[in-house]
């Protein structure tokens, strides 16, 4: 395929930049703005539009920026965990930009002959030879003797000739002094006497960070460009060292830690909202700015506690992150509508006047935008010839480098410390890696795909109760109840007590048509531990399915006391409510699930529902035909659409309705 050339709007922007807030929450930022403490981030939402940006499984971030970038899931874009085996099976390496098997946005611009700046994206080393300047996450990577920094790693610059100069921007852990800490730590004075505290930690975070924002803004102002995308992990990094000191105060954290560190995550928000106010001047007004988050992190009564066996990192990542656009082409105070990483990049694209590809499977997000209509899609980027930018095929990275990087993920916790059992290290990295697919290939929903890939696992992996748990899941979601019932049942031997189990026997018991058994599974649930994830959820649908409208609301309203942004518990809700004679209640909660997740057919239903028993019938078709554009054989929808087209007179649509509820017309 030919190249395509950009087609701008006279009404959109000139250039575009998008900010990575690693792991940012709204339910950090929003309190803070209330308190007048985030006031760059409460103009820009002032003067945009913004709302929630649910991610996708598994939760980790090389697989997330990775999806972020390129509009396609891990299973498309080929980064499936933090590191991988070294391509001449020596041992294994971080993600890295090679292991990316298809196009990221800045590839796509560089063949539409658009520039970019990328500073600090999450698995970009080595640098890509782009249009433009790139920056590798490796680059904030470096050591320091008497004071002076080690060189550049090699690759982390692209142009390479441009890497003295940027080196000179790499903000030392020493320049961050007691002053810059205060903010963070009062008591920094009185820690500095105490053993084992962590202001080293605190200043070598706080120097990364601004290493990033420092070539960020150098580039932005010595640079002609269309595109600057730029990444900051502070956020996340802070909430794996001190979330857990975050107010009110964990049982598990004590007096004196808690009052020394109590202020980090305030403190790390601000920074963030600071160095922001910064960008945006420096964007100026004819660009287009995107403010996100891969996810969310835990901060109130869901955080993790190891007491409990929640000790992990990815325990900690909340399913929603952030997004809040401004600038030309953004319509001013338009909320989001189900966004998710996946629409990210379609829409970048669209408002830089590029087409997105059918291979992405997100959406241009339309409801926040001036101009509404996309570019007709392409096919995939991937046939459009001509140089992207893309490194050769046989590119090496230095394994030195990479030890600095895989030691800092060891000591996240996100990875295990590399074994002197070099193949044991790479087979552990296979499997890790497969299982983390297999949980992708789940998120989208594609259980057949997912099932091979763990078939695949060695035997050892395979046997492993996290791989059966995840296959039995799998076989509920094919609604093969023999093969799900066998594997839940032979882990319930092993672990007759499991919550897990029981609540997967439960919604098999559902899906068999025996309602009260599934209760009784889900009692044990309850019993053992009552803040499973789903667990109310699963309550709900079983007394709505018996007709206990009352007891599913109850059910549903528990799941919202524990997780605030549960788009299903809201779809429950309302479907319990509009059976209850109350369409407006009804109407209400239904909007809010499909504005946390906009690919919800069922939750389209009951607006349609709704609306029409609230006399608005064309708002009913709207949402109707949305529900069986994403559903097509879900028969319940088209009949309703049906009665609603005959409300209307429209007697030939409302006939094709019904012969669709009856699967005789496609």
């Amino acid at each position: 395929m030919k190249p395509i050339e950009p087609v701008r709007s006279p009404s959109g922007p000139r250039r575009v930049l998008l900010v990575g807030w690693d792991a940012a929450d709204w339910q950090m930022i929003h309190p803070l703005i209330e308190q007048g403490l985030m006031p760059t981030t409460a103009s820009l939402l002032g003067t945009g539009a913004w709302g929630n940006l649910a991610t996708t499984r598994p939760i980790l971030s090389p697989m997330l920026w990775n999806t972020i970038a390129t509009g396609k899931r891990p299973d498309q874009h080929g980064v499936h965990g933090f590191t991988e085996p070294t391509p001449d099976g020596s041992g294994v390496r971080p993600a890295a930009s090679t292991s990316r098997k298809c196009k990221a946005l800045w590839n796509i611009l560089t063949q539409g002959g658009l520039r970019s700046n990328v500073v600090g994206w999450y698995a970009s080393h080595p640098a890509e030879p782009i249009a433009g300047v790139m920056a590798s996450n490796q680059f904030e990577q470096f050591t320091v003797a008497d004071d002076v920094p080690s060189p550049v790693a090699a690759h982390a610059i692209h142009p390479p000739e441009v890497a003295e100069q940027l080196a000179a921007f790499r903000v030392l852990p020493g320049e961050i002094d007691a002053t810059a800490l205060l903010p963070f730590v009062p008591s920094a004075a009185q820690l500095l006497n105490q053993p084992e505290h962590r202001l080293g930690k605190l200043q070598h975070m706080l120097a990364q960070t601004a290493t990033i924002h420092a070539v960020a803004t150098h580039l932005m102002t010595s640079t002609e460009w269309d595109f600057t995308a730029v990444y900051y992990e502070g956020i996340d990094r802070f909430g794996h060292e001190f979330m857990h000191c975050h107010p009110p105060q964990m049982k598990q954290v004590s007096d004196a830690e808690f009052e020394a560190y109590r202020h980090c995550m305030t403190g790390i928000y601000r920074f963030h909202d600071m160095m922001l106010q910064t960008l945006l001047t420096l964007a100026g007004e004819e660009t287009a700015v995107i403010l996100m988050s891969d996810h969310g992190y835990y901060n109130d009564h869901l955080r993790p506690d190891p007491r409990e066996g929640q000790s992990g990192p990815t325990d900690w990542h909340r399913p929603f992150g952030i997004l809040a656009a401004q600038g030309p082409g953004i319509r001013r105070g338009a909320r989001l509508y189900g966004a998710s990483i996946l629409d990210v990049t379609p829409t970048v694209l669209h408002l830089l006047g590029l087409p997105a590809a059918y291979d992405m499977p997100g959406r241009v997000l339309a409801e926040v935008l001036e101009n509404q209509t996309p570019r007709e899609r392409i096919e995939s980027w991937e046939e459009v010839e001509g140089d992207a930018g893309l490194h050769p095929p046989d590119l090496r990275i230095d394994p030195v480098e990479n030890q600095t990087v895989l030691a800092q993920l060891a000591a996240l916790g996100y990875v295990d410390a590399p074994s002197d059992d070099v193949q044991k290290t790479i087979r552990d990295t296979i499997a890790c890696n497969q299982f983390n697919l297999a949980q992708s290939l789940v998120d989208s929903r594609d259980f057949a795909r997912a099932i091979k890939v763990l078939d695949g696992l060695d035997a050892s992996v395979r046997d492993a109760g996290p791989t059966r748990l995840l296959a039995a899941s799998c076989y509920l979601g094919l609604d093969d109840r023999t093969a799900a019932r066998s594997a839940i049942e032979g882990l319930l031997a092993a672990a007759p007590n499991e919550p897990r189990l029981h609540m997967m026997l439960g919604t098999l018991e559902f899906a068999e048509g025996n309602p009260e058994e599934a209760l009784r599974h889900l009692g044990i649930v309850t019993a053992a531990e009552p803040r499973l994830p789903g667990l109310h959820i699963k309550l709900g649908e079983v007394y709505l399915s018996t007709k206990r409208y009352d007891r599913a609301i109850a059910a549903f309203e528990k799941a919202l006391s524990i997780d605030p942004d549960s788009p299903v518990a809201y779809a429950g809700m309302g479907r319990a409510k509009l059976e209850l004679g109350n369409p407006q209640a009804a109407l209400d909660d239904a909007l809010i699930a499909a504005e946390l997740v906009h690919h919800f057919p069922r939750v389209h239903l009951t607006i349609g529902q709704a609306l029409t028993a609230l006399g608005d019938d064309a708002g009913a078709v709207e949402a109707l035909e949305l529900c069986v554009k994403q559903a097509p054989r879900f028969s319940d929808a088209h009949q309703a659409l049906a009665s609603v087209y005959r409300n209307l007179g429209k007697i030939d649509k409302a006939m094709a309705a019904e012969l669709r509820a009856k699967g005789t017309l496609a």
